[in-house]
C-alpha cells in the first residue's frame, strides 16, 4: 500500500551557485554526503545535474514522509543498474522507526531525471504486506 509520496524540482544553476566551482562551500559540506560529492564529480560536465537531483531526492523525501532526518543522515547511493535508491544513517533509521516507518516493512522508490537546467526526484513510500 502507497503511504507517501513526494516530488520535488530543483533548477540546475542555483545548485551551481550554491555549491561553487570547487564544491567547498559551507552550504555543499552541509547538505551533501561525501559519498555524493565523489560521485557528482566523477560525472564531470553533469556534477551540477547529479547535486540537484540528490537535493531534490532528500527534499522529495522529506514531502513523502514528513520526516526530516537531517541533510547528512539521508544521501543517494546508486545500484549497478544506476538506479538510484536512499541510504541512510544509524540516526535516521531511528527517526523512521519512531516514526513507525520502520526499514523492514517500508520502501522508498527514489527516481530522478534532469533535463536541461531542471532535476526533479521522485519519492513513493510503500508499506509491505
Amino acid at each position: 500500500m502507497i503511504i507517501g509520496i513526494g516530488i520535488d524540482i530543483v533548477n540546475v544553476s542555483r545548485v551551481e551557485k550554491k555549491v561553487g566551482k570547487n564544491f567547498e562551500t559551507p552550504f555543499a559540506k552541509k547538505a551533501y554526503a561525501e559519498s555524493e560529492m565523489a560521485y557528482a564529480k566523477a560525472r564531470g560536465k553533469g556534477a551540477y545535474r547529479s547535486l540537484a537531483g540528490f537535493f531534490g531526492a532528500k527534499e522529495a523525501f522529506f514531502k513523502a514522509t514528513q520526516i526530516w532526518p537531517g541533510w547528512k543522515n539521508i544521501w543517494v547511493e546508486h545500484r549497478e543498474n544506476g538506479q538510484p535508491y536512499f541510504a541512510f544513517s544509524e540516526e535516521a533509521i531511528a527517526k523512521l522507526m519512531h516514526a513507525q516507518l520502520d526499514l523492514s516493512f517500508h520502501t522508498f522508490h527514489l527516481t530522478i531525471t534532469h533535463e536541461k537546467e531542471c532535476a526533479v526526484a521522485l519519492v513513493v513510500v510503500e508499506e509491505m504486506d
